[in-house]
C-alpha cells in the first residue's frame, strides 16, 4: 500500500499528477493506493478537505477538475474503474462514491450535492436466478451530466444516468433508470415527477420578501438543455473508457472526450433515451 502524504510526493507503484503550489489538501484527509499502476489526477485550483480517497487495487482513475468549491469526498474506485468529477461542484457533505466491476462514475461540471449521497455501480454481492442459475445483478456505470442538483440522502445506484439540468429528490433512490434532461425525479423508485425546469444555484435561506419577488422570475436559457448532434456523450464516453485497459488509456479518454467537450448539450438525455436501459456488456 502507499500512501499519499503530502501533493508533490512521489509513489513508487502509482502516479499522482498534481501542482502542490495550486492545489491543497488537509491534514483531515486521508490519500490511499492498495495495488498499482492507478492515477490521481488533480487539477489546479482543487481543495479537499476531510476527504478519504482510496484506489482500490489495480488501474483504476480518480480525476478531480478544478473547483471553487471545497471537495468532500469518501472515494473507492477498485480496480480497472474511473471516477471522474468535471468542474465547480458543490458538495455540500461527505459524498461517498464507490466504482467496482469495471464499471464508471462520470459526473459533469457545475453540479449541487446535498448532505448523505451514496452512488455506486454494484450491490455488490452476487444475485442469481433460482430458475436459470444466471446472475442477474450485473453492475453498470453511473453517469451524471452538467448542472444536476442531487437532494439530501439520495441513493444513485447501478446503470443510472441523469441528463443535464435534471434534479433528484432528497431521499430518491435512482436504480437503473436514465432521468431526462431538466426534469426532477423522487421517490423510491425515483419517478419523473415534473418535466421542462430547471434550476439556478441561488439559496434561499435569507431572503426577505424583496427578493423573493426579485427572483418569481428568471428570464435566462442557460440551464435549459436541448437535443443536438454531439461527438461525445455519456453513453459513449462511457463505453470508451470500459473499453480500456489500463488507466493511461482511460487517462487519454478522459481528456479527449471530457475535460475537453466543452458543448452545452454535450450531456443532454431525452424522454426517448429514458425509456431505454443503458446497458453496457464489455467485458464479455
Amino acid at each position: 500500500m502507499e500512501e499519499l502524504t503530502e501533493f508533490g510526493q512521489e509513489l513508487r507503484e502509482n502516479t499522482v499528477y498534481v501542482n502542490p503550489e495550486k492545489s491543497t489538501m488537509d491534514d483531515c484527509t486521508s490519500i490511499r493506493f492498495t495495488g498499482k499502476n492507478s492515477i490521481l489526477v488533480i487539477e489546479d485550483g482543487v481543495n479537499i478537505r476531510d476527504s478519504e480517497i482510496v484506489l482500490e487495487g489495480d488501474n483504476a482513475i480518480v480525476y478531480l477538475s478544478r473547483n471553487k468549491h471545497v471537495y468532500r469526498l469518501n472515494v473507492h474506485a477498485y480496480s480497472n474503474t474511473c471516477i471522474y468529477i468535471g468542474r465547480d461542484n458543490y458538495f455540500n457533505g461527505r459524498a461517498t462514491l464507490i466504482t467496482s466491476e469495471r464499471q464508471n462514475i462520470i459526473i459533469g461540471d457545475d453540479g449541487l450535492f446535498s448532505f448523505g449521497i451514496y452512488v455506486r455501480t454494484a450491490d455488490p454481492h452476487l444475485l442469481y436466478s433460482c430458475e436459470t442459475k444466471e446472475r442477474i445483478n450485473e453492475s453498470r456505470s453511473v453517469l451524471m451530466g452538467d448542472h444536476v442538483w442531487i437532494g439530501q440522502g439520495a441513493l444513485l445506484l447501478k446503470g443510472t444516468s441523469i441528463g443535464s439540468g435534471s434534479v433528484i429528490g432528497g431521499g430518491a433512490v435512482v436504480s437503473g433508470k436514465a432521468i431526462p434532461s431538466n426534469t426532477v425525479a423522487a421517490g423510491n423508485p425515483a419517478k419523473v415527477i415534473k418535466k421542462g425546469v430547471f434550476f439556478s444555484k441561488e439559496c434561499v435561506h435569507n431572503y426577505g420578501k424583496k427578493k423573493s419577488e426579485k427572483y418569481k422570475r428568471m428570464d435566462s436559457d442557460q440551464w435549459i438543455y436541448e437535443s443536438e448532434e454531439v461527438k461525445y456523450n455519456l453513453k459513449s464516453v462511457d463505453s470508451h473508457l470500459c473499453k480500456q485497459k489500463t488507466s493511461q488509456d482511460r487517462l487519454m479518454v478522459i481528456e479527449q472526450e471530457l475535460v475537453n467537450n466543452p458543448e452545452k448539450n454535450r450531456f443532454y438525455i431525452g424522454e426517448k433515451q429514458s425509456s431505454r436501459k443503458f446497458r453496457f456488456r464489455f467485458w464479455k
